[in-house]
């Protein structure tokens, strides 16, 4: 089966989001999925040609489009008010995908087949749950690129730019046409009253900085199999995100992680240029060129209160400390951060 998906999967990595970065993560298992599905298969109704003929026209589409291979999706409808579309998977070869009734009764064909394609491209892009604390502020910042990636794919299934930020549209106020004119401009417009003091533990990102992601992404022209963008437009689309992510949401975390780097550098360069329990006017000249003057006069300060028999006990601390900080705010990434720092830290030391 994973063979059958090949073609599937290529086309989803060529069009994952540069900061939807692939980490270990936690599956469900085939017997699990399966105990799953018997659920479903009691309580929900299964999309099939016999009984939902129309939604099932509309998945064969998406599965075209996509390159999936019928036997790998299972799909369900469940009574629900609310406006909700989820994907289960083994990871591997198998996906069960659900609809509430009340997204089906609002969406049209074609916006429908953006939620499927959208659905599909979370298991296509292996987007299970993470292993680490999902609690994690890197974890949050994980989802919400996925959800990038996977608008993309949802893009390419329904073939219609139109219609996919019309289901945005509609996903994002719950309202349908009746209550909906549906002007582009004047939607995404209400970010211009936004601050970047956003939710940092939510799972989406905002559905307007969605739909200008999927704005740019569109500019690229890759609407199906016969035109690839360059690598080198995706990139221009991804920072152009990125800092939309960074101004709306994510921009208070990463300068928090940035300056958690920061400070875990600070101590391992200190502790590392003490280990002589020397800190000569070289060392130090160094060591402001990095961090700074105001930098290195709190570290002289520092060294100063403590005696020189416990200095490197005491840096050993503060490594400690700001390892712990780092690797709270990012769990995955810990271990490949750290080795990026020691490695700084190395050529700051030997430098010439």
């Amino acid at each position: 089966m994973n063979n059958q998906l090949y073609s599937a999967r290529e086309l989803a990595e060529a069009i994952r989001f540069s900061s939807d970065v692939r980490r270990p993560q936690v599956a469900a298992t085939t017997a699990g999925l399966a105990a799953i599905r018997n659920h479903f298969y009691q309580n929900e109704l299964l999309i099939s040609q016999e009984v939902t003929p129309t939604l099932y026209e509309r998945l064969q589409a998406v599965y075209q489009r996509l390159f999936i291979p019928e036997v790998s999706v299972e799909a369900f409808v469940y009574a629900s008010p609310e406006m909700q579309a989820s994907c289960l998977s083994d990871e591997t070869s198998e996906c069960v995908v659900r609809f509430t009734s009340r997204l089906v009764e609002t969406m049209s064909p074609q916006e429908f087949e953006f939620v499927v394609g959208h659905e599909l491209g979370h298991f296509l892009l292996q987007h299970g749950e993470v292993e680490h604390d999902q609690k994690s502020l890197e974890s949050f910042m994980q989802m919400r690129s996925r959800e990038i990636s996977a608008d993309r794919t949802g893009l390419i299934a329904c073939n219609s730019l139109d219609a996919a930020i019309r289901a945005m549209m509609k996903l994002f106020s719950g309202l349908t046409e009746q209550h909906l004119n549906f002007d582009v401009g004047t939607f995404i417009s209400q970010l211009k009253n936004s601050s970047s003091n956003a939710n940092e533990i939510a799972s989406h990102p905002s559905m307007l900085v969605r739909c200008r992601a999927l704005l740019w992404f569109s500019m690229s022209g890759y609407f199906g199999v016969d035109k690839k963008p360059s690598r080198e437009t995706l990139a221009k689309i991804d920072e152009s995100i990125e800092k939309d992510l960074h101004r709306y949401i994510d921009g208070p975390i990463r300068n928090r992680i940035e300056r958690a780097k920061e400070n875990l550098s600070m101590w391992k360069m200190a502790r590392e240029i003490t280990e002589d329990k020397i800190f000569d006017k070289n060392e130090q000249r160094r060591f402001s060129e990095v961090f700074g003057e105001k930098t290195l006069a709190s570290l002289k300060n520092f060294l100063q209160d403590i005696p020189g028999s416990r200095v490197q006990e005491a840096l050993d601390e503060r490594v400690r400390s700001a390892s712990d900080e780092l690797e709270v705010l990012i769990p995955s990434a810990f271990a490949e951060e750290v080795t990026k720092i020691e490695c700084r830290v190395k050529d700051w030391l030997f430098r010439a």
